[in-house]
């Protein structure tokens, strides 16, 4: 057994859906459907069935542009900040605090109307959809 340990410090962010800036802590070493172009060092792409950790912050008044991931879902931890999130054709407002899920194939888009940076972590989880 290898303990992984890795603070999102020692992470350069990517940016994640045209807005977001994403530290990608750990994932799987495929990729997959929908995910964002990122490179994760080998020894941290330690997953089987969580494809990725991520830490993400989007500033306000923008928005990931919509997308959906056809092979896995995704659930979203705020750590701080508020906005809307759209899912499919539903939408709902969010803060701090608030888990909230996003079925497979669900085209999502995160939206920042508030005046403080969305802090989250984004889990996504293998379905084998696809």
């Amino acid at each position: 057994m290898v303990i992984v340990v890795r603070n999102w410090r020692n992470v350069h962010p990517t940016i994640a859906h045209k807005s977001g800036l994403d530290w990608r802590l750990l994932g799987m070493p495929a990729k997959t459907s929908g995910d964002i172009e990122v490179e994760v060092d080998p020894k941290f792409q330690c997953l089987k069935t969580i494809t990725y950790v991520s830490l993400a912050k989007l500033q306000p008044t923008l928005s990931y542009e919509p997308h959906d991931h056809q092979d896995h879902e995704e659930v979203y931890y705020i750590i701080s900040g508020s906005g809307q999130i759209k899912v499919g054709g539903e939408s709902a407002r969010f803060r701090d605090g608030d888990v909230i899920y996003i079925p497979e194939k669900a085209v999502h888009s995160i939206t920042n109307d508030g005046s403080e940076m969305i802090e989250f972590l984004a889990f996504g989880g293998l379905t084998g959809g696809g």
